[in-house]
């Protein structure tokens, strides 16, 4: 049996041609794993910046002198089941 590939990179058109030299014949299989070979070469490049020159502190607003006493969170909920069919109905639309 005889497979005809048109090959339009030439990197890839020499590194089978070295294949075929070492091996002679080669199968699907083997054919298919140098083919997925390049695949796999294809990755996103792009050039690591310096943590150091270009990170920022964090800068928190100070609320140590706030006063939560009074707050009460989920307060205004009167009826639970209510309040959580509405969220769901709301999250599914």
């Amino acid at each position: 049996m005889t497979i005809t590939l048109k090959i339009d990179n030439s990197e890839v058109e020499y590194k089978l041609r070295q294949l075929l030299k070492e091996k002679h014949e080669i199968n699907i299989d083997t054919l298919r794993s140098f083919l997925n070979s390049f695949q796999k070469e294809d990755k996103l490049l792009f050039k690591k910046k310096d943590p150091q020159k270009y990170s920022q502190p964090i800068h928190y607003i100070d609320d140590s002198n706030e006063d939560l006493s009074d707050v009460k969170p989920y307060s205004h909920i009167e009826d639970s089941r209510q309040y959580i069919h509405e969220l769901r109905r709301k999250r599914n639309v």
